[in-house]
């Protein structure tokens, strides 16, 4: 009898080992969160202005503090690091339609009216950066069978027009000295390697 109950501890502890194992890697490989550790990594500090499309591994983010600018896809495995003057503006597009945008050293365009409905919305960069010049990524609809990454059109709306007046406020300041030579970073990983975290080293090009 004491044999059994001990067989019987030793199972439900084994099982509550095994689920809490099982928690902590789901945790760890979250689409979400990966994508949050590689844009920290990326910037070499937390990250501001964070925006995701997790469907497709897409994320971008700044910080002001440090001057730069992160954009990364293949689920973060890609990216680049701008320094923040080589960010020359963006824009909201909805249904292909262009409904807001701030640029640098051009009129703002704001949303005065925010659409109920939409079928596609997406936030695109623009940067000093002849060979990849763009980036975008998409705010609405729900990719790859994930969920919403906002209850509506309108959330998503409203969460790109909140991230472009971040960008016209810092479109508007000065470009810190330090910061003046552009020096994008592309890293790519080995695709036996893609759940590592990049190699986020920036160097500045004479």
């Amino acid at each position: 009898m004491n044999d059994a109950m001990r067989l019987v501890l030793l199972l439900a502890i084994v099982a509550v080992g095994l689920t809490a194992v099982g928690g902590l890697l789901a945790r760890f490989f979250d689409p979400q969160r990966r994508l949050m550790r590689y844009l920290r990594q990326a910037l070499q500090t937390e990250p501001e202005g964070v925006m995701l499309d997790r469907g497709i591994g897409k994320a971008l983010a700044f910080n002001i503090e440090a001057g730069r600018v992160a954009i990364l896809w293949d689920k973060g495995r890609k990216g680049l690091v701008y320094k923040m003057d080589q960010l020359m503006g963006g824009e909201m597009m909805v249904d292909h339609a262009v409904l807001a945008r701030s640029y640098r050293d051009e009129p703002r365009k704001l949303l005065d009216e925010i659409p109920m409905s939409a079928s596609k919305i997406t936030l695109r960069l623009i940067f000093d950066n002849p060979r990849d010049p763009e980036f975008e990524l998409e705010l609405w609809p729900a990719r790859h069978g994930r969920g919403h990454e906002y209850p509506s059109p309108a959330e998503a709306i409203v969460s790109g027009r909140r991230w472009l007046t971040s960008l016209d406020s810092i479109l508007r300041r000065p470009a810190p000295r330090m910061l003046t030579k552009p020096a994008p970073l592309v890293p790519v990983l080995p695709e036996e390697e893609e759940d590592l975290a990049p190699p986020w080293d920036e160097e500045d090009e004479d």
